[in-house]
């Protein structure tokens, strides 16, 4: 960038400036807001608040429209900040790891937001950590040296508009897709304990208790039975001995999938992760084929993925191979069809007794034979069947909101790029809003 149509952050914001408290009695109701209360796309939540005396000493002191960033690794990097408004008495305290900015004059506050956002600058400050090996931060002459392009605060005004809006439709969407989500999981949890009526309702124990049972997993219909997995399932395999599939056993061109621990997420098979092996060498593993349709379960887990976790084979792709700590099931069809079963395994409280099940000493592990001694719900296939569809198209519904939500994130990237950097100029049209703060 030419200097002389350039400027530094510092230019723009006053960094980690002091505030005035006077007039404020030491019981005075102010705002806290620890790291973890900002989110890594700049919003502030939670909403906090402490008594003035509380907080007074030890926390950096942050007034109306500041903007915080985190200047701790990971934090930093993971984009961490927030632009702090409606506080209590205009007045807030939040972690040492903040730096504090301040728009200069008319500079608005809302662009300096989201250039300090920006990825591109978050990616130039890690050269301005400094401190010991995994407690490094952002030294706050980082702000005196990040160069900016010269932008007038009218124009800066309109920029924060449309990048705004874009945040917005964001923000709209997530709160979509959390509500979606809510909805499958109170729907799934009356489906598998009321389930539906042969008019595709769902069953009412209150207008209808003779319709329900007491049973080993609960109160439950009438029509449905308590099996083990073992009695409903046609075919059981686990992946091959560590042994017959290694890592050198992969090929670099397209072959035979390997489906992996990290493809079984909890009802959804991830395609990102990709191994392969040639079609010679998945012959000699015919026995641990997987076909469309097939019921994965994952046999480890850890804090971020559940035991047991399951899901289906996708239909489109073609047959793979399961690998060690996978295993491959086929219900018999006329007891029980396998996206009924992965509800089933997926489910909180089936998660729960999986738990008890687990064993091993630095992460949870089923074996197959004790995975098939669970106990599970078999209800009617053809209640099965609605079942199923139900909640698949609602999964639908919130595939297609993820979707939408990361092309607005694309879009939002793309724009940060052009409209923060004066590649492209927003026109006097789109209204200015010079108040906006």
């Amino acid at each position: 960038m030419n200097a002389e149509i350039t400027q530094t952050i510092a230019d723009i914001a006053a960094i980690n400036p002091s505030i005035d408290l006077r007039g404020l009695r030491d019981d005075a109701v102010v705002s806290f807001i620890p790291m973890s209360d900002v989110t890594d796309s700049g919003r502030w939540v939670g909403k906090q608040e402490r008594h003035l005396d509380e907080v007074r000493v030890g926390y950096t002191p942050v007034a109306d429209g500041d903007i915080l960033f985190a200047k701790i690794t990971p934090c930093m990097e993971n984009g961490k900040g927030a632009h702090a408004g409606g506080m209590s008495n205009g007045v807030g305290f939040g972690s040492t790891e903040f730096h504090v900015l301040r728009a200069k004059g008319q500079n608005n506050p809302r662009f300096l937001f989201h250039w300090l956002q920006a990825p591109s600058l978050r990616l130039r400050a890690i050269a301005y950590m400094g401190g010991s090996a995994g407690q490094q931060r952002v030294q706050s002459d980082f702000f005196s040296h990040f160069r900016i392009p010269k932008i007038e605060p009218a124009e800066q005004c309109r920029i924060a508009v449309v990048l705004d809006a874009v945040d917005e439709a964001i923000t709209k969407t997530e709160a979509v897709i959390a509500k979606l989500k809510q909805v499958r999981a109170g729907l799934l949890h009356d489906l598998l304990t009321r389930g539906l009526d042969e008019h595709g309702q769902l069953r009412d124990p209150i207008a209808h208790p003779e319709q329900f049972q007491d049973s080993l997993l609960g109160r439950v219909p009438r029509e449905w039975e308590i099996r083990s997995l073992n009695e409903i399932v046609a075919s059981a395999v686990d992946g091959p001995f560590g042994s017959n599939l290694k890592t050198e056993h992969y090929v670099n061109e397209p072959g035979v999938r390997v489906v992996r621990l990290q493809n079984i997420e909890s009802g959804r098979f991830d395609e990102s992760d990709e191994a392969f092996v040639s079609e010679d060498y998945a012959l000699s593993l015919q026995r641990h084929q997987v076909i469309s349709g097939d019921l994965l379960v994952a046999s480890m887990g850890d804090e971020n993925h559940p035991l047991a976790r399951a899901c289906l084979y996708p239909v489109h792709l073609p047959p793979g191979i399961v690998k060690a700590d996978c295993f491959r099931l086929r219900m018999k069809t006329t007891m029980a069809m396998n996206g009924f079963v992965m509800l089933f395994l997926n489910s909180p409280s089936t998660r729960r007794e999986l738990n008890v099940l687990g064993q091993g000493v630095t992460r949870d592990r089923v074996n197959l034979t004790t995975l098939l001694t669970l106990r599970v719900l078999r209800p009617p296939v053809e209640e099965q069947r609605h079942i199923v569809k139900m909640i698949e198209a609602l999964d639908l519904r919130i595939q297609t909101e993820e979707e939408f939500h990361s092309k607005l994130a694309f879009v939002k990237s793309g724009l940060m790029t052009d409209l923060l950097t004066g590649r492209v100029r927003v026109p006097e049209s789109i209204p200015a809003m010079e108040n906006q703060s």
